[in-house]
């Protein structure tokens, strides 16, 4: 069964073809789209890729359903078919099975969780959530898929500056630390947080609330570099957690799960990269990022 409707929240008709570009529907298909039987609305999808090819439109939606969502996570982890991406460009956790390294996959509810060695995943899976991509129907390989949380849900809270949120009720790793701490990244779309445990970072940290990121790195990057606590990067969707040694300068990172804190990205105020810009309709989630 297809989703109800390929909308985007992007809802102009193209004057010289008569398609919506948002979502590729003719002003007619729009009117009837309720009434019309399944059969007819997947004669419409199979059209629609075609259709936004020729407006030079690059977003478009995926006809998956929540469940076809949900499953799909489950397997892209099951199966280690990829990376998935939570943050904003320039602060970002990925989350892949290494090489060798088994994975755990279980669904609870509306959420779906999995961890690898140095690495958890946790994203909620309801109806507010919509799949879509940008890359042409026709391309060989998997495509990216872009999970897009809708606005009205509401993103995350915003700091301006390093924040103390307390203890970390919603941690999916064992830890030695429970005191998680937001380094304010000033964006609604996303959270970069370290869970520390007491010592030298917990003090700098504290030490640094409401201090702006580029200070606080300042101040707290020695003690941060030294402990390296685990980072969680949180969306409207869900979050990613990540152990291990955080790299020095260009040093290789452990291959498996991995987070970039980087300043000189984050200054462009990007929520994804160029070339996937979203509908304002939606807020970013999370991105599946296909093995080459």
């Amino acid at each position: 069964m297809t989703i109800t409707s390929p909308c985007t929240g992007i809802c102009k008709l193209d004057e010289p073809t008569g398609w919506c570009i948002g979502c590729g529907r003719s002003g007619d298909e729009i009117a009837v789209w309720r009434g019309l039987p399944e059969d007819a609305r997947d004669d419409v999808w199979a059209k629609i890729p075609e259709r936004l090819g020729e407006l030079g439109v690059a977003c478009r939606r995926l006809p998956w359903t929540t469940e076809d969502i949900r499953e799909f996570v489950i397997r892209s982890c099951e199966n280690a078919r990829g990376t998935w991406v939570i943050g904003v460009v320039g602060a970002v956790a990925e989350f892949m099975v290494p090489e060798g390294a088994s994975v755990e996959v279980r669904a609870e509810g509306d959420a779906v969780i999995a961890h690898t060695r140095n690495g958890a995943l946790r994203m909620v899976i309801n109806d507010d959530l919509r799949a879509l991509t940008f890359d042409p129907p026709n391309m060989m390989s998997e495509p990216r898929v872009v999970l897009a949380v809708k606005r009205g849900r509401g993103g995350l809270p915003v700091a301006n500056g390093v924040a103390d949120l307390g203890p970390d009720h919603d941690a999916l790793i064992e830890h030695d630390g429970n005191r998680l701490f937001d380094l304010g990244l000033a964006r609604s779309e996303g959270r970069f947080g370290v869970r520390v445990a007491d010592g030298p970072a917990q003090t700098a940290l504290q030490g640094a609330v409401g201090l702006p990121l580029s200070h606080a790195l300042t101040q707290c990057a020695g003690p941060l570099f030294a402990e390296s606590p685990t980072r969680v990067v949180e969306s409207a969707l869900g979050r990613i957690e990540v152990q291990g040694r955080i790299p020095m300068g260009s040093a290789p990172g452990e291959p498996g799960p991995h987070t970039h804190l980087l300043p000189d990205q984050l200054a462009t105020s990007r929520a994804l990269p160029v070339g996937m810009d979203l509908p304002r309709a939606y807020l970013p989630g999370a991105v599946f990022y296909p093995k080459s």
